[in-house]
């Protein structure tokens, strides 16, 4: 969408060559002797589901860690020290709940709430983000970020331990891995998708702002307007605010496709059948 047309034929080839590899990848996993990921263990249903949710949580934090970090300093003027120490809310909240829940699993036996709590809050995290603007309040802001931090740490490493506590002993090390790197495949893919989102709003908006300014709109000028966070803050005021206006707009349509990627980790987290843990 950015470099080649969506329906480009370099487009359209490296999805068809994305589709042969992967089913190509299927057919080696199913008929190796000792696969990396056992096609055996998808059919374990709390396994599947374990895993199925790490994407989707993948999705939404990843997004979530990349972007915010840009909004912080392309709308709202921040360094980059000064940007990281405004995640602050997300990640501590993160850390402390990631604690918290372990004691708590420790001490009670039960794990089920954790997650299904925690993609509640992934719901709600985004559903604050999706009406993000550039003058959004720093408390709003923060309380956004801890909710969605809270959720995330919640969730995430208690994947982990269903993964590895549904699956026989000598398959614990595989569950554990597959749990913690689908989680980033769904990062990966999060990552991908969001900054086209972006780029698309930004691509839409931003030639009516070069027009109005009697400035060319050719993809030269484009790309001149989206630069370092230092470069857009030099442009002429009323480029530097459409920029950011618009950076606003695509980060808001992130947040709310966000959404029902969190209900999905969310009904498959409520999905869940928990065990006592250590029975198998």
């Amino acid at each position: 969408g950015v470099a080649w047309p969506w329906a480009s034929a370099g487009t359209l080839g490296l999805g068809a060559g994305v589709a042969l590899l992967a089913a190509a990848a299927v057919v080696r996993v199913r008929r190796a002797a000792d696969p990396v990921l056992p096609p055996r263990l998808l059919r374990v249903r709390t396994f599947a589901l374990a895993c199925a949710t790490s994407v989707l949580l993948g999705t939404v934090m990843f997004g979530a860690v990349i972007y915010l970090p840009q909004y912080l300093q392309v709308v709202r003027g921040h360094g980059p020290t000064a940007a990281g120490l405004l995640m602050l809310p997300l990640v501590g909240a993160m850390i402390v709940t990631t604690a918290l829940t372990g004691r708590a699993i420790v001490r009670t036996g039960r794990w089920k709430v954790f997650p299904a709590t925690g993609c509640a809050l992934l719901v709600a995290g985004s559903a604050l983000f999706a009406g993000l603007d550039p003058a959004t309040p720093p408390l709003l802001l923060a309380t956004a970020m801890a909710v969605l931090g809270s959720g995330t740490g919640m969730t995430q490493q208690v994947l982990v331990l269903i993964a590895q506590d549904s699956v026989d002993a000598q398959d614990v090390g595989v569950a554990g891995s597959a749990a913690t790197s689908t989680r980033m495949l769904g990062g990966a893919l999060g990552v991908a998708a969001f900054g086209a989102l972006i780029a698309a709003r930004l691509r839409t908006d931003l030639p009516a702002a070069l027009a109005s300014a009697n400035l060319p709109a050719d993809a030269g000028a484009l790309r001149r307007l989206l630069g370092t966070p230092a470069e857009i803050a030099a442009l002429p005021a009323p480029l530097a605010d459409a920029v950011r206006t618009s950076y606003t707009a695509g980060l808001r349509t992130v947040f709310l496709a966000c959404v029902p990627i969190a209900a999905l980790a969310l009904l498959a987290a409520l999905l869940t059948r928990e065990s006592a843990l250590g029975t198998r």
